[in-house]
C-alpha cells in the first residue's frame, strides 16, 4: 500500500507542476502578443498621424498661397473643393469669416485656439486634439495671410482603437498560432523540467549531480551549502544563547551588588539607625558612590549594545546609532583624557605622561574617546604606587621604504602603556571578554565595570583597527591600536 501511495503523490505534483509551467508560458505568449499588438497599434497610428500632418501642412501652405494671391479670401474659399479637409478662415480678431463646415455665424471666437495663436505670432501653427466620440484625432494646420487673417485646415485621422480594430484579424490569427505553440512548448518542457527534479534526493543533493542536468547542478551546490552553513548557523545559534545567557548572568550579578550595598545603606538611613553626622556622610558617600558604577555599568553595557547592532546593521543605520564618522585629533583627544584621569591618577599615586605625534583617524569622536579613556583608566587601575602611564599616538608607515617615505602610506595609531602590575600570557587572550577580570579577588575594590576592553575591542574594530597586546607579569602592560590608512577629507 504504501507504495502505490507514494506513485499517486508523484503524479499528483507532476500535474500540478505541468499546469504551473503551461499556464506560465502561454500567459507569457499572450502578454506578448498584446504587447506586440499595442505597440503596432501605437506605430501606426504615429505613422498614420505624421503622414496627414505633412499632406496638411503642404495644402495649408498652396491655399494660403492661393488667398494672397486672390482679392477676395472668401470668394476664393468657395471655389475650393475639399471634400476630407475643413477650412477656417479667422479675422485678426479672433472672430471667424469662414467655415466651409458649420455657418460662421454660429461659431464662437477661434482667437485662443493654439494653432492659430501660434499662426498670430510666429506665421504658422498646427495641433491635434483626440475626439473620444468619434474615435478619431483632428489635425489643424494654421497659416496666417498677408492681410494678418489666418486660414486654418482641419482633417481627421484614424484614432488608436480604430487602428487597432482594424488590425482585429491578424491580431486574432497571431493569437491563434501563440496559443497552439505554447501548449505545445508547454506540455513539452514540462516534462523535461519535472522528471529530473522528481529523482533528486533532497537529503542527499550531491548524489545526484551526476545524473541530473547539468544547470542543476549549481542547484543542488547550493542546497548542499545551505545545509551545512544551516548546520554551522545552528552551531552559532547555541554559542550566542550560551553567550547571552553568560551576559544576562555576569549583569545580573555586577547590578546586584550596588543596587545591594544601596539598599542596605538607605535602610539603615530611613529607619532612624544612623544618628551621627560623619556616618551619615559617609554612608550618602558610599550611596554615591555606588550609583555612579551603577550610572557606568548601565552606560557601558548601552554603549555595547549600540556597537553590537552596529556590526549587525548597514552604515546608515549604524552612523544613526552611534554618530558620524568625521576627522579627529588624535593628540588633542589624548590630552583631554590626561586632565580627566589626572585627579584619579593622583589618588592611585600614579603619573601620566603624554608622547604624542600628529595623527588623525577618521571616525566616530565618542567611541575614539571612549577606546582611549578605557584603557587609559584601565592603565592607571592596575599601575603600581610610583607608576607611569604613557599615552602615545602618532602614524607608522605602511608600504614603501623607510629611505623613501614618499612611496609609502601612513596608518595612525595609539598606545598606552603602564608600569603595572602585568598580564600573565594565558590570560591575555581573554581580557577583551565582556566581565573577564584577571584578577577577580582585587579588581572590584580597584573600581570599573569589567566592560572597558570589551569597549575597546569593538570600537576599534567598528573602525577596522587591530589591537596588539604586549605584557608581562610585574613588568607592565602595552596595548596599542592600528588604525587602517586614513582618507582625510579635504578642507
Amino acid at each position: 500500500m504504501m507504495p502505490r501511495c507514494g506513485r499517486v503523490s508523484s503524479r499528483v505534483t507532476k500535474r500540478s507542476l505541468s499546469k504551473r509551467v503551461f499556464a506560465t508560458m502561454l500567459t507569457m505568449s499572450l502578454i506578448t502578443i498584446a504587447v506586440f499588438a499595442l505597440a503596432l497599434t501605437l506605430f501606426m497610428q504615429k505613422r498614420l498621424v505624421d503622414s496627414t500632418s505633412e499632406e496638411l501642412a503642404s495644402e495649408a501652405r498652396v491655399v494660403a498661397a492661393s488667398l494672397n494671391s486672390s482679392p477676395s479670401y472668401v470668394g476664393m474659399l468657395r471655389r475650393l473643393q475639399q471634400d476630407d479637409t475643413r477650412i477656417t478662415l479667422v479675422g485678426r480678431d479672433g472672430d471667424v469669416l469662414y467655415d466651409t463646415d458649420i455657418d460662421e455665424s454660429k461659431m464662437g471666437d477661434h482667437g485662443d485656439r493654439p494653432e492659430i495663436e501660434a499662426a498670430f505670432e510666429t506665421g504658422s501653427g498646427s495641433a491635434d486634439r483626440s475626439s473620444s466620440t468619434l474615435g478619431e484625432v483632428m489635425l489643424y494646420e494654421a497659416v496666417r495671410l498677408a492681410d494678418g487673417s489666418v486660414v486654418r485646415l482641419a482633417k481627421g485621422e484614424a484614432g488608436y482603437l480604430s487602428v487597432l480594430w482594424s488590425l482585429a484579424g491578424p491580431v486574432a490569427i497571431l493569437t491563434a498560432v501563440g496559443i497552439v505553440v505554447s501548449v505545445a512548448v508547454a506540455r513539452r518542457e514540462s516534462r523535461r523540467i519535472i522528471e529530473p527534479l522528481l529523482e533528486v534526493d533532497l537529503d542527499h543533493p550531491q548524489r545526484n549531480a551526476q545524473n541530473a542536468y547539468a544547470e542543476m547542478e549549481p542547484m543542488l551546490e547550493r542546497i548542499e551549502t545551505q545545509r551545512q552553513e544551516l548546520k554551522r548557523q545552528v552551531r552559532v545559534l547555541a554559542n550566542n544563547d550560551r553567550m547571552r545567557r553568560e551576559f544576562t548572568a555576569n549583569i545580573t550579578h555586577e547590578l546586584k551588588t550596588p543596587l545591594t550595598t544601596v539598599s542596605g545603606y538607605a535602610e539603615l538611613i530611613a529607619n532612624g539607625m544612623v544618628t551621627d553626622e560623619a556616618d551619615l556622610r559617609d554612608f550618602g558617600r558610599r550611596i554615591y558612590n555606588e550609583a555612579g558604577r551603577l550610572t557606568s555599568l548601565v552606560n557601558d553595557i548601552l554603549t555595547l549594545s549600540n556597537l553590537d547592532e552596529a556590526e549587525r546593521s548597514e552604515d546608515g543605520a549604524a552612523s544613526a546609532t552611534l554618530g558620524t564618522r568625521e576627522p579627529i585629533d588624535v593628540p588633542r583627544t589624548l590630552d583631554g583624557i590626561a586632565q580627566r584621569l589626572e585627579q584619579v591618577a593622583q589618588r592611585a599615586d600614579v603619573r601620566i605622561e603624554l608622547a604624542c605625534e600628529p595623527a588623525m583617524v577618521v571616525g566616530v569622536p565618542r567611541l575614539i574617546d571612549e577606546l582611549a579613556y578605557n584603557l587609559a583608566s584601565n592603565a592607571i587601575r592596575y599601575n603600581r604606587p610610583g607608576g607611569v602611564v604613557t599615552l602615545s599616538c602618532g602614524v607608522e608607515q605602511v608600504g614603501g621604504s623607510d629611505a623613501d617615505e614618499a612611496s609609502g602610506l601612513f596608518a595612525p595609531y595609539i598606545c598606552v602603556a603602564d608600569t603595572g602590575i602585568g598580564i600573565a600570557a594565558e590570560e591575555q587572550g581573554k581580557i577583551f571578554e565582556r566581565f573577564y577580570r584577571v584578577d577577580k579577588s582585587r579588581s572590584k575594590a580597584r573600581g570599573g565595570t569589567g566592560l572597558g576592553l570589551a569597549i575597546v575591542k569593538h570600537a576599534a574594530a567598528y573602525h577596522g583597527a587591530r589591537i596588539e597586546l604586549d605584557s608581562e607579569l610585574g613588568r607592565g602592560t602595552s596595548i596599542s591600536v592600528h588604525f587602517p590608512v586614513q582618507e582625510l577629507p579635504e578642507l
